[in-house]
């Protein structure tokens, strides 16, 4: 089997094996009795020449149906492969809400909250009282931070009629389909 060379782009932090004519593979699902990512390079030479740097005339893979295909166990490269592939859509969202998790997470152990900074909890029941009175608190607070922000501007341009404040003041522009959904009439029942 020929050897494996790596790529990182930093701004997704994809990490994908090569096939040995310079074409990036793409994921192509997971084994889980075996434990390893199966990548395929989909026959890129021929749709996409641009795109392969280094094309072979006569590469032995272009019999098979996905083109050169490799496999990569986790547990040689546990760090690089993982059973969601992290190019695609279902990583990104598992990982958008990672981090969402994380920052409400990081709201609730602030100085100021002290809710999750070091909690005593037994049982299921306690743990989900314990979050909802965190979700609580963090929607005050980030509510009465907007509602003394819009008035001490407020306050500021009666004062000084800075036209700076003016533009804090404005509201945002609504976006049209959320509009359309509060100016909605209700039909009669």
């Amino acid at each position: 089997m020929p050897s494996v060379r790596w790529m990182v782009f930093p701004p997704v932090w994809k990490k994908r094996p090569f096939a040995p004519c310079g074409v990036l593979c793409k994921p192509n699902g997971h084994d889980k009795e075996k434990k390893r990512g199966s990548f395929v390079c989909r026959k890129e030479c021929l749709t996409c020449p641009l795109a392969v740097p280094n094309p072979i005339k006569d590469c032995r893979y272009l019999e098979n149906e996905c083109g050169y295909s490799t496999h990569m166990s986790i547990k040689a490269h546990p760090r690089l492969i993982s059973e969601i592939p992290r190019c695609s859509d279902r990583w990104k969202k598992i990982r958008n809400l990672r981090l969402a998790s994380e920052r409400s997470n990081g709201t609730c152990k602030s100085s100021d909250l002290d809710i999750l900074s070091s909690p005593h909890i037994y049982g299921l029941a306690m743990a989900s009282i314990e979050a909802t009175m965190a979700c609580i608190t963090t929607l005050l607070k980030r509510g009465m931070r907007f509602v003394m922000g819009i008035t001490l501007n407020l306050m500021r341009y009666l004062k000084t009629w800075d036209k700076s404040y003016k533009k804090k003041l404005e509201a945002p522009k609504v976006p049209a389909f959320i509009l359309s959904l509060i100016q909605r009439k209700r039909s009669p029942p």
